[in-house]
């Protein structure tokens, strides 16, 4: 299995896996009045080949002031389901969201404070030796 991160932070290695982190541009407010929220450089991307696993989790992030939600779009024609995990409070999901494909951003998690610690779940859905790939903003 591969996967590869992006996020503005210091790049991790993750165990059995490649993966570069990227930090999160940080500024801003609300989703409706930032301008950097949903807008590039977004605060992580991702590009997920799975073979036979059914999900994937990428993290660890914080939010920021940039975003209200936990925003995510697929950017490579596929759809798929993803949920957040608040690693502060729970180790389950919040509840999955369906990310349809063609680029169209979803909140995969609503009114979420500033500094919060979380995990995105990336559900593999169909068949094996797919890839997933996405954008985020929070």
């Amino acid at each position: 299995m591969r996967r590869t991160v992006t996020r503005v932070l210091p790049a991790l290695a993750l165990l059995g896996a490649l993966g570069s982190f990227a930090p999160a541009q940080a500024e801003g407010g609300p989703v409706h009045a930032a301008a950097g929220c949903r807008a590039a450089p977004y605060s992580a991307s991702f590009s997920l080949y799975f073979e036979t696993e059914s999900y994937i989790d990428l993290g660890a992030y914080i939010t920021s002031s940039q975003c209200n939600d936990i925003n995510l779009r697929s950017t490579n024609g596929t759809s798929y389901r993803a949920c957040v995990i608040f690693v502060n409070h729970t180790s389950a999901c919040n509840y999955e969201t369906s990310v349809p494909a063609g680029g169209s951003w979803v909140n995969i998690a609503t009114d979420v404070k500033d500094g919060t610690r979380f995990n995105v779940r990336i559900f593999k859905g169909g068949g094996n030796y797919v890839t997933r790939a996405g954008v985020m903003d929070f």
